[in-house]
């Protein structure tokens, strides 16, 4: 059974900034130049609000300079919770206000606020993240200045949970501030729904109003296309106050996030012959349906592939601007996107604009969250309002703020109550007003578990990290393979970005890059799943807040340290959850943000390399359509092989279905990868790869006989070949002090590396243990035949494991390194197990060869499969200033190091480079190479102040959890593995 749930088209807050959305939104007043004005800028503030503050009478010239919108602490300015705070500004009534009706709209002020206007008291408001307005229209006069008084305070009892979230109060003004004029008569509400017929193709377009003041009036309704089209034109007169007027639409184009197509709707109220008010809005025509365990839009069934994003900007905190939410749509849609879930509160009005415009679905969260489930301390006795009658009224009226001001924008296609929230009646009242008031969207509550069975208070059933299998039990409602029978199933967090884990996050940043490889797992099977809806990064932006270094309270009254909860991982001033985030609060791209692209790849090749091909003839490559409503026909499909290069002939693949790409015939062979572009409007990189035609052909050094010149000088024997020198310590067993024309390469080595989870700070922060610090050599031997040296070791580290290694070594500066470590503790997880090496401190350049996870990466980015990059190059970092470098090249790290720490090599140098076929350090005359078959991993930092490099035969990343991959490697009896080496 079908149960309709989204007709629709764009309803819109009649009130914003015109010239940041005039190509969205425009209102026009009879008389009025501008019926909508900016109040944004610089304010007066005061901590310290002298009595009967909000008086004509009280000189605040003197206070305080104040940014709005933004947060008050991180403009410096320490505040407290449940303490009162007070803004002042003037402001200027235009003229033609004369006669009108003048009001003011906030549209987010964190998270009590109460306001005078000439000392006269308006109204109060809870709650930080809605649109709230103010008629001020008796205390005013047009042509004359106004004073505008804002006091509002931080509440700890705030069911958003805001400032707990973000480990500071983030209390203050935090988005923006209008004056308005409207005519007495005007629309209280105005707001549109398509309801398109049983064949998805033909439309009525249904007009809702409800005038401010009713008589006799006007209506005019003009459709309008893309095109400047008057599709449809239409005179009634109103009938009572409230009304809906229904208007058929012929085939009209289908919004959808592949297809976007927006009209423009223009509302003329006419008064006496006389238009007073018209309002131009862009609508998008698009139908929401629960159809068993499928959602669909316009007929089709769609998968989400997301991020939960929040409001954050670098410089000022909890908020955004128009800039920055343009941004973020368009990252996400770089990234193959298609869905955002606003948590933990409903977002601006421009970042929905620009979702209509390029694309988005929404999740549209109000802001109720963590009520009686995970706050800190400081907010845990007055956090539990689940049932409270006395917060009725705050969780209805935020939640009808976000339902009325938003309900028409085509890209919210679902309704969020809250998130993780201990159930109680609060929840069915809220659940009931939506269903009361809007029957256009499905509705979603998180943790469905605690919901009496009783109860029917969602629509789609929320789960929150799956293991990438897709398997969870949460509350008692499990999934096995991202599978529900009964209800669309949407994983709205998942896949949770590193985060906690700072011991790993710290020693290797390319956990981050690791990370892809769940993500990648997890799309993939929940895609062939018919009751899984798809998913939910988290998260899509860092959460972090650089607050001013000097600013007082920290550890007292803000960035407190709760490790009951999640265990803080900052030092200093720059607090938060941590940098869970695929792009940083500069919105700069991070090694998650290509994963995510390549992961949520609509046009997915799943092999890396084929095999099945025959020179001289076509070749053929199995792909999927992954995309919901875009047949590959409507891509262009570029290649490139060698020299020669096209464009596929139109492909036709519907979308959810698996096809074969055609390639004209070539000589293809093993020698040249061929690279396939997928071009979305001609422009857009949709997805890229290069794939491997055949084996690809690895070689490997071999010793060859010659002449090595040996010394012995008591415990060390030298050894010198071409153009290196090495010692030999008979006593340690090591060699040392490794030179290539006169380059020290490296000091000393092998050593074994052999980490292994140990001490659980709390889930997944874990420290790694070292099993291999103490060495003990026992036994020693040395041998030369025919200008290969051949050295063999036994001993032990720490008293218990036994190590032993083999090293044969040529004239030309080929060492070929057997290992073996034994009498290991079994069933233990295996964090790292190869050999390293203490390091010159020649090095000035890095190079890499991989086998990389993904065929296709941006130049230089750490997943690439390769690269070169300077070890002496560390961009200027300063601290609340916007990086002019990419997030590799960074060499702090504010969060997780502090603001003193710099680090001695850039996240790039520092990341594990993973299925290497070759890794060379370089000196401006020699290098220190590494070559493999593609089945080892490098990494070079200065670890406890000595440059290290460490070749790993096993690796993983343990504290990545949260239901992401990591491979559990279990130990063995011994673990064994072979080094080659190239001196040059």
């Amino acid at each position: 059974m079908q149960t309709k749930l989204s007709f629709f088209i764009i309803f819109s807050t009649l009130f914003w900034d015109c010239s940041q959305l005039a190509e969205f939104k425009r209102i026009e007043i009879e008389g009025v130049q501008n019926p909508v004005i900016l109040l944004n800028g610089t304010w007066k503030f005061t901590m310290d609000p002298p009595e009967e503050f909000w008086k004509e009478s009280i000189d605040f010239q003197s206070w305080a300079d104040i940014r709005v919108p933004g947060e008050c602490q991180m403009q410096g300015f320490a505040i407290k919770h449940d303490t009162p705070y007070v803004y002042k500004t003037k402001f200027q009534i235009p003229e033609d206000y004369n006669g009108k009706q003048i009001g003011l709209n906030f549209h987010g002020v964190y998270s009590y606020a109460r306001v005078w206007v000439n000392g006269h008291f308006i109204r109060e408001h809870y709650g930080g993240f809605t649109k709230w307005t103010c008629d001020i229209s008796d205390f005013v006069e047009a042509g004359e200045t106004a004073v505008l008084t804002v006091e509002f305070a931080d509440l700890t009892d705030d069911i958003s949970y805001g400032s707990g979230y973000a480990k500071h109060q983030i209390g203050g003004i935090l988005r923006d501030v209008e004056l308005t004029a409207l005519p007495k008569q005007n629309f209280k509400k105005l707001y549109f729904e398509s309801d398109l017929d049983e064949n998805y193709e033909h439309a009525v377009l249904k007009v809702f109003y409800e005038l401010e003041e009713y008589s006799t009036s006007e209506l005019k309704i003009q459709l309008i296309s893309a095109e400047n089209k008057v599709i449809k034109s239409v005179k009634k007169q109103t009938d009572g106050q409230a009304g809906v007027i229904e208007i058929p639409v012929e085939n009209p184009k289908k919004w959808d996030a592949e297809h976007p197509n927006l009209y423009t709707a223009v509302v003329s109220l006419i008064h006496d012959g006389k238009e007073i008010l018209k309002t131009v809005d862009k609508i998008g025509f698009r139908e929401v349906v629960v159809d068993g365990n499928r959602l669909l839009v316009n007929g089709i069934p769609v998968k989400l592939r997301g991020a939960c994003r929040h409001d954050i900007h670098p410089e000022l905190g909890r908020m955004t601007t128009s800039d920055y939410d343009l941004k973020d749509v368009m990252l996400a849609k770089e990234c193959n996107m298609n869905f955002i879930r606003t948590s933990h509160y409903p977002p601006s009005e421009h970042f929905l604009r620009y979702c209509d415009e390029y694309g988005i679905y929404v999740e549209d969260e109000t802001a109720v969250c963590f009520v009686g489930s995970h706050r800190t301390e400081v907010y845990r006795e007055s956090g539990a309002s689940e049932s409270d009658p006395d917060f009725t009224a705050r969780y209805l009226s935020q939640l009808e703020e976000m339902v009325e001001n938003h309900r028409n924008h085509p890209s919210i296609i679902i309704w969020s109550i809250g998130n993780e929230n201990h159930f109680g009646s609060n929840f069915v009242e809220s659940y009931n007003w939506v269903k009361e008031n809007d029957l256009t969207r499905p509705v979603i509550y998180s943790y469905p578990g605690q919901v009496p069975d009783s109860l029917e208070i969602y629509d789609i059933v929320s789960m929150h990290y799956p293991d990438w299998r897709g398997n969870l039990n949460q509350y008692g409602v499990a999934t096995v393979g991202f599978e529900s029978s009964e209800k669309p199933m949407l994983f709205d967090e998942w896949a949770h970005v590193a985060c906690y884990n700072n011991f790993e996050l710290k020693e290797d940043p390319n956990v981050r890059n690791f990370w892809g490889q769940s993500l990648d797992s997890m799309w993939t099977n929940l895609f062939e799943t018919e009751g899984g809806l798809g998913g939910a990064i988290w998260c899509m932006i860092d959460e972090t807040f650089m607050l001013p270094d000097d600013l007082d309270g920290f550890n007292e009254w803000w960035g407190i340290l709760d490790k009951n909860i999640i265990p803080a991982t900052y030092e200093g001033p720059c607090v938060g959850y941590g940098e869970w985030g695929i792009i940083d609060t500069w919105r700069r791209k991070k090694p998650e943000f290509w994963a995510t692209k390549k992961a949520y790849s609509p046009t997915k090749i799943y092999s890396k390399q084929i095999n099945d091909f025959e020179p001289g003839k076509e070749l053929k490559i199995p792909v999927h359509n992954r995309f919901d409503h875009t047949n590959f026909s409507e891509l262009k499909i570029k290649w490139k092989y060698g020299a020669q290069s096209g464009v596929l002939a139109e492909t036709n693949i519907e979308p959810h279905h698996k096809g074969i790409l055609v390639f004209p015939p070539n000589s293809w062979n093993p020698e040249e990868k061929l690279n396939i572009q997928f071009f979305q409007n001609d422009t857009f990189l949709v997805d890229e790869y290069n794939l491997q035609i055949g084996e690809k052909t690895v070689k490997l050094p071999t010793l060859k006989h010659g002449n090595l010149r040996i010394v012995d000088s008591g415990e060390l024997k030298l050894i010198t070949g071409k153009n290196y020198t090495l010692e030999v310590n008979t006593k340690s067993g090591l060699f040392q002090n490794v030179k290539v024309d006169g380059d020290l390469l490296l000091k000393s080595g092998p050593h074994l590396n052999l980490r292994i989870p140990g001490e659980s700070v709390q889930y997944s922060t874990i420290k790694m243990d070292d099993l291999a610090k103490s060495w003990e050599c026992e036994k020693f031997s040395f041998s030369e035949e025919d200008g290969v040296a051949t050295i063999t070791v036994k001993g032990k580290y720490d008293n218990s494991i036994d190590f032993s290694y083999r090293v044969k070594m040529d004239e030309s500066g080929v060492l070929v390194i057997n290992y073996s470590a034994g009498n290991l503790e079994k069933d233990r997880n295996i964090q790292e197990a190869g050999i390293k090496f203490m390091a010159g401190n020649e090095f000035n350049n890095l190079t890499w060869q991989v086998n990389s996870y993904f065929t296709a990466y941006p130049e230089a980015s750490m997943g690439s499969p390769e690269g070169e990059v300077s070890l002496l190059e560390k961009p200027p970092m300063v601290y609340r200033q916007k990086p002019q470098h990419s997030w590799e090249m960074d060499s702090k790290g504010f969060y997780y190091f502090g603001l003193e720490n710099e680090l001695p090599y850039t996240n790039i140098v520092r990341g594990l480079k993973e299925n290497c076929f070759s890794y060379a350090l370089k000196t401006n005359t020699s290098a220190l190479t590494v070559l493999s078959n593609g089945t080892q991993a490098c990494r070079f930092d200065k670890i406890e102040g000595k440059n290290t490099l460490i070749v790993n035969d096993l690796w993983d990343y343990n504290s990545l959890m949260w239901g992401n991959y990591y491979k559990q490697i279990k130990s063995g009896s011994a673990i064994e593995g072979q080094v080659n080496l190239v001196f040059e």
